[in-house]
């Protein structure tokens, strides 16, 4: 066995509530009542407790750099004299030890404006901000208590961290119901650099409407044909091309020059969340699998993030593209998959020991992208990253099954 190595960083949850009332929600709308409990905001005291484990932690570990992602609920209600005070105290810590701190912070932008892009850009934070796409979309999911569609809002938040200059990436939800093209050519328009999709949070026990609606089966694959219709139309932009983070990490694994994130490939996840009171998880997406789900009973005042290690859910989060099914250990595309994202494997009675609910439209866009590859690499390259043309219906009869 390999040594253990440290974290690569933490989600740190700065406010446990939220602006908005987002349908899909897995912190508020997925049965996970665990949010009322935690303090509002992360207190001063959490904070510091916070920022001395995590130095510990990468001393231990002799980690030279490290990310916090602040995080929510929606990070901004935690306020800029929060946001600043913790900024200042995290900086100081790590650069005392010459360690490289890197700080983003994801929000849903209804709440940026000026005053915060340029506190936000002064203390080098990266941006995400998450848009489902225009404003018929955008509007289905992302509502405000009052059910008003936020859209507007939304834009008019990321409008001020361009004008800012601020780094800015954008995060969106698929819809398998939607028009990929249009998505891509939205997204364009708003001249976003750094895009990324997320699947949707469902498993087993909360199956996707498109899978209620119709059997899952290994010939309707809904997500898979949207996901090839969009790398189709951004693998084909030969000019102003954001990066798609999933479909590029997909692009490296098959080359062999990436191991992968937390949602697909072979590496181990190395990154924990810690809640507004100082509780350490596993990742905050398994909170879709049932109220207090991701409670374990660490806490940065009484616990190293390395005990962390061995907890069972997160220690399960940590290796879940080593262990996986046995169907996903027959498959022949597992080390590029790594059985999907450990959230959508739960139910069935088995825990985690499925395929993911995605299991048949991943073969297939995994598949397609390979042999899109295939057509445009040379013959080189193809011999060094030992690529051959794989059919979807290859890798379903590798697992010797029609159904996972």
């Amino acid at each position: 066995m390999s040594p253990r190595k440290g974290l690569n960083g933490l989600v740190v949850k700065i406010a446990s509530r939220c602006n908005l009332n987002c349908s899909y929600c897995y912190m508020y709308n997925m049965g996970d009542e665990s949010y009322r409990q935690l303090p509002k905001i992360m207190t001063d005291a959490v904070v510091d407790q916070l920022i001395e484990r995590t130095a510990r932690h990468c001393e231990d570990f002799k980690l030279r750099d490290f990310e916090f992602i602040l995080h929510g609920g929606e990070p901004l209600l935690a306020g800029k004299p929060f946001l600043t005070r913790f900024v200042e105290k995290a900086k100081k810590r790590f650069e005392a030890k010459r360690m490289k701190l890197r700080i983003g912070i994801q929000t849903n932008g209804v709440l940026l404006d000026e005053a915060w892009c340029k506190l936000l850009s002064a203390s080098s934070i990266n941006i995400g901000i998450s848009i489902d796409g225009p404003a018929g979309w955008h509007d289905k999911y992302r509502k405000d208590h009052q059910l008003n569609g936020t859209h507007a809002k939304t834009l008019l938040g990321l409008r001020a961290a361009q004008n800012e200059k601020c780094k800015v990436g954008v995060l969106s939800v698929m819809d398998a119901s939607s028009d990929p093209r249009s998505m891509y050519e939205y997204f364009n328009q708003l001249g976003i650099d750094d895009l990324d999709f997320l699947w949707p949070d469902h498993n087993y026990e909360k199956l996707p409407e498109l899978y209620i609606r119709r059997s899952r089966a290994p010939g309707y694959t809904p997500f898979g044909d949207w996901w090839i219709r969009l790398f189709d139309c951004w693998f084909a932009d030969r000019f102003s091309k954001p990066r798609i983070r999933f479909l590029n990490q997909v692009i490296l694994m098959i080359l062999g020059r990436d191991a992968g994130f937390e949602s697909i490939g072979q590496e181990e996840n190395r990154y924990l969340i810690v809640e507004t009171d100082g509780g350490i998880e596993a990742s905050d997406y398994l909170k879709a699998c049932g109220d207090g789900f991701t409670k374990e009973g660490l806490n940065v005042g009484n616990h190293e993030f390395s005990e962390a290690f061995d907890t069972p859910l997160m220690k399960m989060h940590r290796q879940s593209h080593q262990v996986m099914s046995e169907t996903c250990m027959q498959c022949k595309i597992r080390e590029v998959c790594g059985g999907g994202h450990i959230a959508h494997r739960f139910g069935n009675g088995n825990g985690f020991d499925n395929p993911s609910i995605y299991c048949f439209d991943l073969m297939k866009l995994l598949t397609h992208i390979q042999n899109t590859l295939l057509g445009q690499l040379s013959a080189k390259t193809i011999r060094e990253a030992g690529l051959v043309e794989m059919s979807y219906e290859d890798v379903l009869e590798s697992i010797n099954m029609h159904n996972c």
